[in-house]
């Protein structure tokens, strides 16, 4: 047994003073004479025995009444089956599911109004005084704080649908860690959700000795759906007169095959493309659709199709950055590299400039270190510096020569230093054709490609460096490696790129590879963004904190806001707080960005009340409320406070009180 209040069994002592006035009985005795006194002595023992047993009788009616008065101030309870009370305060977390899967119908309304519900029922369970908290997908920052009963009640009231999504991991991490800043000992979680399938990620859930969570499953139905799962572009980089390829995956969640689904591609407010798609139950159907870029600078567009009733995920917005050249500079000991020069030069879609390095790098995205025969230590310095800010460097040493400087740069920047010179031929043995750089070079692959031979190369010391090969010797020694430098990329060569020394600058692979280290020196910024997520958003543009910040606009003009721009490794990044909440197109200064609600409540299968239990059995800290006839705040009372024995003490005490009456009133006859 527990006790609410039990500082009030203190007054248990009260049970002395009936004590007290039994044993010092001050009442004055009166004699009464009697003419015959024959039978007086036998009905005078008789009536002591019986009033002294009444006695007693009255003596433990009021010590009972006492007693159980006091049990009734002091509430009194037997433990619930599920969490043990404890003295001291309660904070009580209460998650409410508010995403769009909520949006589904229920018996008195839709899924929010019974989440709601259950809600108030949550709050009625507890005392007015305990505090609590009202926590949403939204996670916003005003939700981590206590709230009266009264107000969070208001709170629930207020509530409304989110594009946001969470997983049930998540949300049990931010409800533990927000309860045990509190230090209260009655810590309780509560978890109203449908448990859509997609996010009851159980396995990331760890047992909890201080808090107990309690999960409110709420019946759902699943529904069939087409959505919009993803979307890729093709390219690193687009330029007025190309083809832009945009891949288009759709997913059907249904049981029921769908066919013949129009999937549209709008660019610009125009329609640019359609497919038409077959989908199986349960599976996804990719289209590429392509369109011919006819202008320069930022394009919005978006991919489409039309299914009902569920509609948020039907449309996918996106943007891409087209005609914006790479800026690149060969950094030539005597003279520019003849084949990188015919390569580059007058191309519109690569800046092509040779010299030395200049004191400013900003204006340059590739750059490329032919042959160097020094390297002062300033100019490696600022070269490992613009590497690790993103920018991409190529390395292409000189024959038989003194490595010294160069190797004291390639230090800088953990790449592997240049060892030996080995003059002998090699030829390779293979490319890695699943590397970044051959992103959609090579539709299939051949033992018969030719590789390329070498006349002479370095043989690399990687040390402690972290580098991918991507074309080796049979021996395993790398003639181009990758080597990852903070936000930019290194590509070092191990032989010079002169017909002399190698014949890759005669075969058809010296393209792609010199070409797309170039175009992936400026990738396009990421097509879309999600809503909802936390992750920082990184800007092509710089702003200064000590600048007036841009505002992020609507592309129809209906939401203005001034973000949250930061800087973070040498460029600057917008941090969401959940201000955007509507999908489509913003700007941002003179860039764009596109954002989608997340399609992780698009898969509309719920987990049932019996799968939740499985999921949960034997995980310490976590319980389970299924749908009962009684309503929640008195499932909760008996299990998580306890069964209430504070109105049994009031009828025992009452009870108490009418015997001790009876026993007073009411005559006792002696048996003749």
């Amino acid at each position: 047994m527990i006790f609410a209040n039990p500082a009030m069994l203190w007054a248990l002592v009260a049970v002395a003073i009936p004590i007290a006035v039994h044993l010092f009985n001050f009442r004055r005795h009166r004699k009464v004479y009697f003419s015959n006194v024959d039978r007086l002595e036998e009905l005078r023992t008789e009536s002591r025995r019986q009033s002294t047993l009444r006695r007693w009788l009255v003596l433990l009616m009021r010590c009972l009444a006492i007693v159980a008065l006091v049990l009734a101030f002091a509430r009194p309870s037997l433990p619930g089956s599920a969490h043990q009370l404890r003295s001291g305060a309660t904070v009580v977390s209460v998650y409410v599911d508010n995403t769009f899967s909520m949006e589904n119908s229920a018996a008195a309304g839709s899924q929010l109004d019974l989440a709601r519900q259950k809600g108030r029922e949550i709050a009625a369970a507890y005392g007015p005084s305990d505090r609590f908290q009202l926590m949403t997908a939204d996670l916003s920052g005003e939700q981590f704080q206590w709230l009266g009963r009264d107000e969070f009640l208001e709170a629930l009231d207020a509530l409304q649908i989110t594009p946001a999504s969470r997983t049930l991991g998540e949300v049990v991490s931010r409800q533990r860690d927000f309860l045990h800043q509190s230090h209260a000992p009655n810590q309780h979680a509560y978890i109203v959700s449908d448990f859509q399938a997609a996010a009851a990620d159980f396995d990331q859930l760890a047992p909890d000795s201080l808090t107990l969570t309690t999960l409110v499953p709420l019946e759902a139905i699943a529904s069939d759906n087409l959505y919009i799962d993803t979307l890729r572009l093709d390219a690193p980089a687009y330029f007025v007169g190309g083809t832009v390829s945009v891949e288009v995956t759709v997913r059907n969640s249904g049981t029921a095959d769908a066919e013949k689904i129009p999937l549209r591609l709008i660019v610009a407010g125009r329609e640019r493309a359609v497919a038409t798609l077959d989908i199986p139950a349960g599976t996804a159907a990719r289209a590429a659709l392509r369109f011919t870029l006819d202008s320069a600078g930022w394009l919005d567009a978006r991919a489409e199709i039309t299914d009902y009733p569920i509609t948020f995920d039907d449309t996918y917005h996106f943007s891409l950055l087209a005609g914006q050249p790479v800026g690149m500079l060969e950094v030539d000991a005597a003279a520019p590299n003849p084949h990188i020069k015919k390569l580059f030069d007058g191309d519109a879609a690569v800046r092509y400039a040779t010299g030395s390095l200049p004191p400013d790098l900003d204006s340059y995205h590739f750059i490329v270190l032919n042959e160097p025969r020094s390297l002062p230590s300033g100019q490696a310095q600022q070269l490992a510096a613009w590497v690790e800010q993103g920018g991409t460097l190529a390395v292409v040493p000189a024959a038989n020569a003194d490595a010294a400087d160069l190797n004291q740069f390639l230090a800088l920047v953990r790449a592997p230093r240049l060892d030996v010179w080995q003059p002998r031929q090699m030829k390779a043995s293979s490319v890695d054709h699943a590397a970044s750089l051959y992103r959609n070079v090579f539709s299939a692959t051949s033992s018969e490609m030719e590789m390329p031979t070498v006349q002479g190369c370095y043989r690399l010391a990687a040390q402690q460096a972290v580098s991918h090969a991507i074309i080796a010797c049979p021996d395993g020694s790398p003639l181009l490696s990758a080597i990852p430098c903070g936000a930019g990329r290194l590509y070092l060569f191990a032989m010079p790129l002169t017909a002399e020394w190698t014949d890759l600058v005669q075969q058809a692979l010296f393209v792609p590879t010199l070409y797309n280290m170039a175009l992936y020196s400026l990738p396009q910024p990421p097509p879309a963004y999600t809503l909802g997520a936390a992750d920082p958003i990184s800007l092509r543009g710089s702003y200064s904190p000590s600048d007036t910040p841009p505002q992020l606009t609507s592309a129809d003009g209906t939401l203005t806001l001034i973000p949250d721009l930061r800087r973070s490794g040498g460029r600057s990044v917008l941090v969401p707080h959940g201000d955007i909440t509507l999908a489509g197109h913003y700007r941002l200064a003179d860039e764009h960005l596109a954002f989608n609600y997340s399609r992780l409540e698009s898969d509309l299968s719920f987990l049932s009340a019996s799968q939740v239990a499985d999921r949960i059995d034997g995980l310490e800290g976590y319980t389970l409320v299924r749908n009962a006839a009684r309503p929640l705040d008195q499932v909760l009372r008996s299990r998580s406070s306890g069964t209430p024995l504070w109105h049994w003490c009031i009828l025992a005490a009452l009870a108490a009180l009418a015997i001790e009456i009876l026993l007073i009133k009411v005559p006792w006859r002696s048996s003749k």
